[in-house]
């Protein structure tokens, strides 16, 4: 599907978020469902729309940068990763931070962006983005996303400000669905082998797992040599990267 076809096809019915989410998850292509977030957000009021997915340490695809984009020029595009990697994109990284959406004006007033940081804001400028907005969006085990939108307006009305978020979000956690499933069969952990895992990923050593566990540190280490031919590593820290990037593992509890 293209994005002209996704824009005469569903513009009317993509006013309804409902039908978007619905409609989004018949979708089997990352290519399809990012030309229906495009339709969605034209007409929530963007004009231009970016997506940048951020995947998590130690999954598979870590440290690839996957980036969607209508509309934005080319130049653009590089400047934004390129200040990504020094940290002084300060839209990106403010809205990374925040729970809020945030629109480009209200970075371009603060008094404590270095002057790289402004640099990057005028590169918006210089690209013809007159009303600006970034916002983030979360998916599972920290594989998250950052949407950036040119307005057709400064600010958007609360109901398709909300619209567009809760769109984006919808969107992203089809996205990672699909992206994951395209990464190939994950390995798999017994239950012994998660548990010790997700206390070398608390930073436990393996007299301390054993201690915990009951069982002696040999056995830990044992059970660690597994570990790490599942999942391709050689030391304890990378193992733990992976298991949490994979989902093998949850540390919150």
């Amino acid at each position: 599907m293209n994005h002209a076809a996704s824009r005469r096809t569903h513009r009317g019915a993509l006013m309804d978020p409902l039908a978007f989410e619905a409609e989004i998850y018949r979708m089997c292509r990352v290519e399809d469902v990012w030309a229906l977030m495009v339709a969605f957000a034209r007409t929530q009021g963007a004009r231009r729309l970016g997506y940048h997915h951020v995947p998590p340490p130690g999954a598979p695809d870590s440290g690839l940068h996957r980036v969607e984009n209508d509309g934005f020029a080319e130049a653009l595009l590089a400047q934004y990763l390129a200040a990504r990697s020094t940290g002084t994109a300060a839209l990106a990284t403010t809205a990374q931070n925040s729970v809020h959406p945030v629109y480009l004006d209200e970075i371009e007033r603060r008094s404590d962006l270095s002057p790289r940081e402004r640099s990057n804001l005028a590169a918006y400028r210089a690209a013809g983005v007159e009303h600006g907005l970034a916002f983030s969006v979360y998916g599972p085990n920290a594989r998250n996303a950052l949407f950036a939108v040119e307005l057709e307006e400064r600010r958007l009305p609360p109901d398709r400000l909300s619209a567009l978020r809760w769109g984006g979000q919808v969107m992203h956690l089809r996205y990672s669905e699909l992206l994951i499933e395209s990464l190939g069969d994950l390995p798999s952990l017994s239950e012994r082998e998660a548990e010790i895992l997700a206390w070398v990923a608390r930073g436990k050593s393996n007299a301390s797992i054993g201690e915990i566990l009951g069982i002696s540190a040999h056995t830990v280490d044992a059970h660690l040599r597994r570990i790490y031919l599942k999942l391709g590593v050689v030391d304890r820290i990378s193992a733990a990267l992976r298991g949490l990037g994979f989902g093998l593992i949850r540390i919150d509890a």
